[in-house]
């Protein structure tokens, strides 16, 4: 939970040009909500962790649990190394989804299984999301 003892909130949520699902979420000491993409939880990957991305955080959310770790505020494109970083140095912010809010977006997500999600975008992009079944 974030030090207010409120947990994450779900503003809205959209399937994205790439075909994986957009969350706008407020969560640990954010003053304001973000659209965070999910990235495609490709072949291979266990669905055991969702890592989601806005234009200035990078956030890991346990698909078992709901604990969510998320980095830093960045002026622009966190990663999954600046969240290295700022395990590093103790900046990461945490939080956890209810039971119901976990659901909620898991259900979502289990919905953009595809090998081929995505496409419709200007570039015809498309990506392999074919293990989103197993969050």
């Amino acid at each position: 939970m974030n030090k207010k003892g409120k947990n994450m909130e779900i503003v809205s949520m959209r399937k994205d040009c790439l075909g994986t699902m957009s969350f706008t979420l407020k969560m640990g000491k954010m003053k304001k909500a973000e659209e965070f993409c999910t990235y495609p939880i490709q072949k291979g990957d266990n669905g055991d962790k969702v890592c989601l991305q806005s234009s200035h955080r990078w956030a890991e959310l346990n698909t078992r649990t709901g604990e969510v770790e998320m980095s830093a505020r960045r002026a622009q494109y966190a990663n999954s190394w600046f969240l290295l970083e700022c395990r590093i140095k103790g900046t990461t912010e945490s939080d956890k989804a209810t039971a119901e809010q976990l659901e909620q977006m898991l259900g979502a997500i289990r919905g953009t299984a595809s090998s081929m999600a995505g496409g419709n975008n200007i570039l015809g992009m498309f990506c392999d999301n074919s293990n989103a079944d197993l969050v």
